[in-house]
């Protein structure tokens, strides 16, 4: 690896110019700008490091693509699959072939505006970016500002109780508004885990699950306490790591994959029963195997067997896994949408790609559909990347442009990061 440093801002862009073919990346400060050359001895390398920057984008474009699609269902007990391709051939891939022949947009076609679920996720990362680590005071004023100045997407109704507490400029405690919720049990929603995809993005090159659990954990917090919202969306940032450090285009062992998250899961919420008041006596369970001892665990192990099911259906995964807006009825569902997709594809879907298929077939088991779809969509998109999301799709959905940069910056903190430890 060479390291050149210019003492003339100028020269240094010039001479990134030069290098560019080499991966030079400039850093500018008010004395100097530091042009840091990567040289590639092996192409093997270099491949690498361009699969994981459309990996970083893959998962946070993908996430607002599907959270802008699936939207449109949301809250529809019984999605038909045919009716979600209906929807996305005509309205936006049919829409976005019209417009690129015509110059103009049919009459009946605008823009899918993103939900809540980006709105947050978008808080989150212009927060761990700017401020490089995690600042709680910051992001609960984020939170709190987005939803002051568009209250209007989608926001549950004890979300809003929160938010409202943490726009009081001289609150002293920024999780204590969430902490009082339910008696002093908290929310087990799933708003932790619908936002929580920038989060192992950050933490990627540091390769410290500690670091990324504790993250999570706090993020999360700052509206949802409950241990069963905190492990949701744990489980997804799991996911996300886990397949970020896979081979792009490599298979998936789907055993072996739900196996390592269980490994992960499995003392977390052990730990949980061994020292809180059992999950059981706060949630009243909906399912059974929401009343297993470690629910998440539970469930994944259920995923091993409908992952190959041949005849499974929508309102089958509805009973066992679930499809509402708690964390325990809708993470397992994303995690089943990727797993299944990769293994045994819908023919009802045939020609498209597994980043597609997993979106839609998320949309297709009804309920929070748009949380659910984000879900796993941020996980499909970091394996396989931003060359598999469609072009239409970005186009019609709102805040595409803001979560490329911000998969960019992502990535190139995490460059600066090899670049100081090398």
């Amino acid at each position: 690896m060479t390291s050149v440093r210019w003492a003339n801002p100028s020269t240094a862009l010039r001479a990134n110019d030069f290098i560019g073919d080499f991966g030079a990346r400039v850093r500018e400060t008010d004395h100097w700008a530091e042009v840091v050359a990567i040289v590639d001895v092996q192409k093997k390398a270099r491949i690498f490091c361009n699969m994981s920057l459309s990996r970083f984008k893959g998962s946070l474009i993908g996430a607002v693509v599907a959270d802008c699609i699936g939207a449109l269902f949301e809250g529809i007990r019984v999605v038909r699959l045919k009716d979600v391709l209906g929807v996305v051939e005509h309205k936006i891939e049919k829409a976005r072939k019209i417009q690129k022949e015509s110059g103009t947009r049919p009459a009946d076609v605008y823009g899918l505006q993103f939900t809540d679920d980006t709105a947050m996720a978008r808080s989150v990362a212009a927060s761990l970016i700017e401020k490089d680590k995690l600042d709680a005071r910051d992001l609960a004023h984020r939170f709190a500002e987005e939803f002051r100045s568009e209250p209007d997407r989608g926001y549950g109704g004890n979300v809003v109780t929160v938010l409202k507490a943490l726009r009081d400029p001289d609150i002293e405690d920024v999780f204590k508004p969430a902490s009082e919720q339910f008696d002093g049990s908290g929310s087990y929603g799933n708003g932790g885990a619908m936002r929580i995809s920038p989060a192992p993005l950050f933490t990627f090159f540091d390769n410290d699950i500690t670091k990324l659990e504790s993250l999570t954990d706090s993020i999360t917090r700052l509206t949802h306490t409950n241990p069963l919202a905190i492990h949701g969306a744990m489980l997804e940032v799991f996911a996300i790591d886990e397949i970020m450090r896979m081979s792009q285009g490599q298979s998936i062992d789907v055993n072996k994959f739900l196996d390592s998250l269980i490994a992960k899961m499995k003392p977390i919420e052990e730990k949980s029963n061994d020292c809180s008041e059992p999950l059981a006596k706060k949630v009243v369970p909906k399912r059974p195997l929401d009343a297993d001892p470690t629910p998440y665990c539970a469930k994944l192990e259920k995923i091993k067997e409908f992952a190959f099911k041949e005849d499974l259906n929508a309102s089958e995964v509805e009973a066992v896994l679930g499809n509402d807006v708690s964390a325990l009825g809708s993470v397992p569902a994303a995690i089943l949408s990727f797993v299944r997709q990769a293994v045994t594809p819908d023919p009802n879907m045939e020609g498209r790609n597994e980043f597609e298929r997993t979106v839609l077939y998320a949309i297709s088991l009804g309920g929070d559909t748009d949380t659910i779809a984000t879900m796993a969509a941020a996980i499909a998109g970091a394996l396989y990347g931003a060359e598999q999301i469609p072009e239409s799709w970005q186009y019609y959905c709102e805040g595409v442009a803001d979560a490329e940069t911000f998969a960019e910056k992502f990535f190139q903190r995490g460059q600066v990061q090899k670049v100081a430890q090398d």
